[in-house]
């Protein structure tokens, strides 16, 4: 039977800026982007100084980075299969985290699922971001699953054919979620773990610094307990000494949040 198993390409870019490929990647435009939290993981965050490092496995969609898998005929393709549903995930997390964004901060249903029902916070990010530190892409929605064909990959005879056919997979499966998420409109910032310049770990988690002068705004729900006082200090305390504080409301005219 022709092998049809390849290990899935790097997820990353590679460290010198440049593609797997060696094109040059381009780098995201400064656009603000907001990383909503609970009161008591917003608070956190200021006292630290750092963001939380998500991964994968704790993420809401049982979908994240799961491939459909479809055309099995052998039992060689079956293992690689069951291979990739048990060992892929577990790889991805020993060394590469997820922030997770939104380009929007006046929806309230972002505030009411991922801000505590507003009484938590909105931590504005505005950077041009460096692709050879990190990585920053758009989330794009879709019906339809990436899916793994066993007789499509047979039908690749070469190797270059068949790093193409799981490379365009590999990109969907890290950019793409069901339509029913389309409403948190998701920029995510995938932070390799193994950065000790950017990335520290502390009892099994991984918190990950914020470049210099990235952090624009610190946005309080409107049912937040916070003082606005008590999160000035904090920012102050950990150099973020240009960082706004300011209190969202609710628009008299829309359903849209202001702040």
């Amino acid at each position: 039977a022709q092998e049809t198993t390849a290990a899935l390409p790097h997820p990353l870019p590679a460290r010198n800026g440049k593609g797997r490929e060696g094109v040059k990647l381009n780098m995201a435009e400064p656009i603000p982007i907001y990383r909503f939290l609970d009161c008591d993981a917003a608070l956190k965050t200021l006292e630290a100084g750092r963001f939380r490092v998500g991964l994968l496995s704790k993420f809401n969609d049982p979908f994240e980075w799961k491939l459909g898998l479809t055309g099995i005929t052998t039992q060689e393709e079956q293992k690689t299969a069951e291979k990739l549903k048990s060992e892929h995930q577990p790889w991805l997390e020993s060394w590469m985290g997820i922030m997770c964004f939104s380009d929007s901060v006046s929806d309230p249903v972002l505030w009411s699922l991922y801000a505590e029902k507003h009484r938590g916070v909105a931590f504005e990010v505005k950077y041009a971001w460096n692709d050879k530190e990190e990585n920053l892409f758009k989330m794009v929605y879709s019906d339809e699953r990436p899916v793994l064909d066993f007789h499509q990959l047979r039908k690749h005879h070469n190797l270059t054919e068949r790093e193409e056919y799981l490379k365009s997979l590999l990109d969907r499966l890290r950019k793409q979620k069901s339509m029913g998420f389309s409403f948190e409109r998701e920029y995510r910032l995938a932070i390799d773990l193994r950065d000790r310049k950017h990335c520290q770990c502390n009892d099994g988690n991984y918190d990950w610094q914020l470049p210099d002068n990235s952090l624009k705004r610190v946005i309080l729900g409107f049912r937040c307990p916070l003082e606005e006082s008590t999160v000035r200090k904090l920012l102050d305390k950990n150099g973020f000494v240009d960082t706004q504080v300011v209190k969202a409301k609710m628009c008299s005219e829309t359903y849209a949040i202001k702040c």
